[in-house]
């Protein structure tokens, strides 16, 4: 299946090789800012000039572009096909979201994408994963391959099928190293654990019941995380598991940061997990420059970087802290509905992986004229329930646009819709549950 991707890639490096110059559009979270890195450092090393705009989705279509351009689209587009068949020039899409509809292309068009190969793309292979992919048929650049991991950690992706591939080939390479631990944030376990988010352990400003935490698992707070032994490591990680539990966390996400720690070698932040929120947070706030500047490897943009994602994480732990009050039950899905919060998609992820897992969730933030919706669910719910055609099906109706992943999908609809819209997709989820 690999082999069909890769055969994929190589036409669209013979595409690329056409153009001195080429346009370059990629989605603005953590995944799409990698894959960015991944593809401007390729091109960078082949003396190939780009113009690179980050955007929050193609529901506008308006595009900023030349004719005699080669057109990029990265972590996006997939989903789009009225407006992708609207593009006059040479068109290339990495993506990794489910094909929606049939594309007819103005000109030449590549689409690479794990679904149209036989890979899943919402748990084998990320958006940066595949660019990775066209990376290494334009070049050699398997020093990449860290880059490519902030994604598939960034989007909540397994290291199977093609993620495995590129995390091996980095290990082999010598610029990801695997170690035994936690995939946690670097630091003291006192400075540490309260901002967590993945896993989101609720310490955030809980210090009596942080102190509390760390007596009973035999912990002091002022040790390293990096330097737990292994009988402290087997402490802390029971401790965390009973923790998740009982605060109503999916027992899926126990696996996502148990056993396994990924070290960065040739990257500026070399956690894995901190250089992945960190490019995020600067994704969510709009500066997108930054995250992309970590990924080029520039050291000037790290400490503002670092101060964006203490930042962000704290706003986010304080709007987690207000909204998890909020949530209401409908028949089949939780959801939230907001006005004017600071972010969508990661108070969704956190409120449906570690506290309200049960159901399907959907979080909807209204802004002056658009409603922004994340929906979330669990690996286990979302073979019974497709929240990529929930969110498509559920906003064509309110007359908006979604889709997305089974197990993470979104929307954007009038403001004046939400109820409508809410109620449809408690009924598409109840139809899918058998309810």
């Amino acid at each position: 299946m690999l082999d069909i991707l890769k055969a994929e890639a190589r036409k669209a490096v013979e595409l690329i090789n056409d153009y001195e110059f080429i346009r370059i559009f990629a989605h603005y979270d953590v995944d799409g800012i990698s894959s960015a890195g991944i593809l401007a450092n390729s091109l960078l090393r082949k003396d190939k000039r780009f113009h690179l705009s980050f955007l929050n989705g193609l529901n506008n279509g308006n595009l900023d572009y030349e004719r005699d351009e080669l057109t990029v689209f990265l972590d996006m587009g997939s989903g789009y096909p009225d407006i992708i068949s609207e593009v006059e020039s040479d068109v290339l899409i990495i993506d990794h979201h489910f094909p929606m509809g049939k594309i007819k292309p103005r000109k030449r068009f590549v689409h690479v994408n794990p679904h149209l190969a036989g890979l899943d793309g919402s748990f084998e292979l990320s958006a940066s994963g595949t660019a990775y992919i066209v990376a290494n048929q334009l070049g050699k650049n398997i020093d990449l391959s860290g880059i490519a991991l902030t994604g598939i950690i960034g989007d909540k992706q397994k290291i199977k099928g093609g993620n495995a591939e590129i995390v091996t080939e980095g290990i082999t390479g010598g610029y990801i190293e695997e170690r035994k631990g936690l995939l946690i944030y670097s630091g003291k376990l006192r400075d540490v654990l309260p901002i967590s988010v993945e896993p989101y352990l609720d310490f955030y400003k809980k210090d009596e019941e942080l102190e509390d935490f760390l007596e009973k698992a035999g912990l002091d707070g002022d040790m390293e995380v990096d330097e737990l032994e292994d009988e402290e490591l087997r402490r802390l990680s029971d401790a965390i598991i009973l923790r998740i539990l009982e605060n109503g966390g999916s027992e899926e996400v126990i696996q996502d940061f148990l056993g396994k720690r990924y070290i960065l070698k040739a990257e500026l932040i070399q956690n894995a997990l901190m250089m992945t929120d960190v490019i995020n947070s600067c994704g969510r706030v709009s500066a997108f420059s930054i995250g992309f500047g970590i990924c080029m490897r520039d050291s000037k943009f790290l400490d503002r970087g670092y101060e964006i994602w203490k930042k962000f994480q704290t706003e986010l732990l304080d709007e987690i802290k207000r909204r998890k009050k909020e949530v209401k039950l409908a028949n089949c899905i939780r959801y939230l509905t907001m006005n004017d919060a600071p972010t969508t998609g990661p108070i969704a992820t956190i409120l449906s992986r570690y506290l309200y897992s049960d159901l399907p969730f959907v979080a909807v933030n209204v802004k002056k004229d658009i409603a922004k919706v994340s929906s979330r669910t669990t690996m286990k719910l979302s073979e019974i329930v497709d929240l990529g055609q929930v969110m498509h099906k559920a906003a064509e109706k309110v007359g908006g646009r979604g889709g997305g992943h089974r197990v993470a999908a979104g929307a954007n609809i009038p403001p004046d819709r939400v109820n409508e819209f809410i109620e449809e997709v408690d009924r598409l989820c109840c139809t899918a549950l058998g309810k």
